[in-house]
């Protein structure tokens, strides 16, 4: 299958540059948006639009503000409702370059998942459907209350002081060339501002009030094993959502965080296209 690799940008909230990566298919049967991860860039999704081209799925893939080849300050932003502004932004870019007629899902990834959980609960779209991975509605070790008392601090005062997050690569995945790639990746940082913590915090309290609010068939993928992210926290908020009668829970035993990027990672790629396939 001939697949079209390309890439562009589309304009940000106060007129920033936001880079983003395409992997197109002729005649193409549903378009995936993907939102990466704290930290990581559309870049890693490589594999991913490959296979899902294979499966006649065209995917498209933003990079965040302040990640990847987009602009702005590492690791930050000023709002949540910024990353959910520029996300719709990109949602009208792809629907000027996919098939009008054909349906379009939206998939979330870790910090990407918390996105693409409050942007369904916010936005009227014409996404057909949400995949939500390892989605960071907790952490998987509670943060301590002086750490958060001081974030709030410094997001007042100094808002975008770099701090590391303390992510380490081997939790992402069983494999270990990912990883590799991973730590040698130019493109990945590890920056996390107070500001960020502070309004992500509060998406995670937002997601969980408004979940009523989402309406769309939802599949979420969840990694047993893992580190980054609380995996007990993502299963009960999936299993509270009433407004959705069609929501699928799937949770992978002994798997990492990055379960695009694990060792059986094709199955898992498969389960996916078969959900999609099922709903278009």
């Amino acid at each position: 299958m001939n697949i079209k690799s390309n890439d562009g940008s589309i304009v940000g909230v106060r007129g920033l540059r936001l880079a983003y990566r395409t992997w197109e298919v002729a005649n193409a049967r549903a378009a995936i948006v993907v939102v990466h991860g704290l930290g990581e860039h559309s870049g890693r999704y490589a594999e991913f639009g490959e296979r899902m081209a294979s499966f006649g799925f065209s995917t498209f893939a933003l990079d965040l503000r302040g990640h990847g080849l987009s602009e702005g300050r590492r690791g930050h932003v000023q709002s949540f409702d910024i990353y959910l502004q520029e996300l719709d932004r990109f949602r009208r870019e792809v629907e000027g370059m996919a098939d009008f007629r054909i349906p379009m899902f939206l998939l979330g990834h870790s910090m990407g998942g918390l996105i693409a959980t409050r942007y369904l609960a916010e936005y009227n779209t014409r996404f057909e459907g949400g995949i939500i991975i390892s989605p960071w509605l907790a952490t998987a070790m509670e943060v301590p209350r002086w750490k958060a008392t001081l974030s709030s601090a410094f997001s007042k005062i100094l808002p975008a002081l770099p701090f590391a997050s303390g992510l380490k690569p081997v939790d992402l995945t069983r494999d270990s060339d990912i990883v590799e790639a991973y730590a040698s990746d130019p493109l990945v940082h590890d920056i996390i501002t107070p500001r960020l913590f502070v309004e992500a915090s509060a998406a995670m309290g937002q997601a969980l009030q408004r979940s009523d609010r989402m309406q769309e068939p939802i599949l979420f993928l969840l990694a047993g094993d893992d580190r980054i992210v609380n995996t007990d926290r993502s299963l009960r908020f999936a299993k509270q959502i009433t407004s959705v009668r069609d929501v699928t829970i799937r949770v992978y035993a002994g798997h990492f965080h990055e379960l695009l990027n694990e060792i059986d990672r094709v199955a898992i790629m498969r389960e996916i296209r078969d959900w999609i396939a099922a709903r278009i």
